[in-house]
């Protein structure tokens, strides 16, 4: 298993956790047995549960409550991008997951890769995926938003 398809697999858990959380459960009282039955390992969800901690942290710290945006496409971007595609990002952003800062780093993406094809699911995906695991640099104290395969979380 390459890391850039372990990054997408860790983001799938981030999503349902996310969704889950919505729901009104907190982090801590999330049933991974689904995450089990799908094949995800227990290193896998401690580092999304790892990443949701600590970016929901920073995300406080910044925006505070109640920070919300809607987004429209401009003709380019409805261009290039699949409708289903475009969904995903909302959703992520709703959820929580992507900012608007992060919505605009991976559309500016998009249109780059646009030139070429169609964008959709699987190439967002993988923008993202990409996009998330080189946002955050490593600090000076060596922490990471992202655990390695063989991490857990005590």
């Amino acid at each position: 298993m390459n890391n850039h398809y372990a990054v997408e697999r860790v983001m799938d858990i981030i999503a349902f956790m996310i969704s889950e959380r919505r729901q009104g459960a907190p982090l801590t009282a999330i049933d991974t047995t689904r995450l089990h039955e799908r094949g995800y390992t227990e290193s896998e969800i401690a580092a999304a549960l790892s990443w949701i901690m600590e970016r929901q942290q920073d995300r406080d710290e910044i925006e505070g409550p109640g920070h919300n945006t809607f987004r429209i496409l401009h003709g380019i971007e409805r261009e290039v991008l699949d409708t289903d595609a475009w969904g995903m990002l909302m959703t992520y952003n709703q959820l929580g997951f992507l900012d608007t800062d992060d919505i605009e780093q991976i559309l500016e993406r998009v249109v780059v890769m646009g030139a070429e094809r169609n964008v959709g699911v699987p190439e967002v995906k993988a923008l993202i995926a990409a996009y998330v695991i080189h946002q955050q640099p490593l600090s000076p104290l060596g922490s990471r938003s992202l655990l390695l395969g063989n991490d857990l979380v005590n």
